[in-house]
């Protein structure tokens, strides 16, 4: 059981919709996360008695998609919740291709949710051009690729 008394089989996992929009805002400003949730992300939630206690972001970016804002409450983490939401969206992740930037040290935590680290000179411009920004501001990142389940 998680410190709040959470197990990750008991949350409701779904993806938000436009009037969720600002609950999902201000879970990221609890969690002093600066993420947004713009309309045209797709944003999905796991929640446990109806309140929010973890959050990701599939942001656009033209045919592509970055996985953005993935944030589990802070006294909830090491549970398995974040885990158990990549998983909710496995599917959705295998009709799409999607990147993601986690920093170097959660690169173990992605891998297990089917993403594999991946060279910045071999994906589309629109991705590495934002991956470098983020390096070249200091932050600490990797780029990561899902690779599609083989099932």
């Amino acid at each position: 059981m998680t410190p709040t008394g959470i197990k990750p089989e008991q949350l409701e996992f779904k993806q938000a919709e436009h009037y969720n929009l600002p609950l999902v805002k201000s879970f990221y400003k609890k969690n002093n996360m600066r993420a947004q949730a713009p309309k045209g992300d797709l944003i999905f939630i796991a929640t446990s008695n109806n309140a929010i206690v973890a959050a990701l972001r599939l942001h656009p970016v033209k045919t592509l998609y970055l996985l953005r804002s993935m944030c589990v409450q802070a006294d909830s983490r090491h549970q398995g919740i974040g885990s158990a939401l990549l998983d909710h969206i496995q599917t959705k992740l295998n009709d799409i291709e999607c990147y993601s930037f986690p920093y170097t040290h959660l690169s173990d935590f992605y891998s297990r949710a089917n993403f594999v680290i991946y060279d910045a000179q071999l994906v589309p411009e629109a991705i590495s051009d934002k991956f470098y920004r983020y390096v070249n501001n200091g932050k600490k990142i990797c780029l990561m690729k899902h690779q599609h389940n083989a099932d």
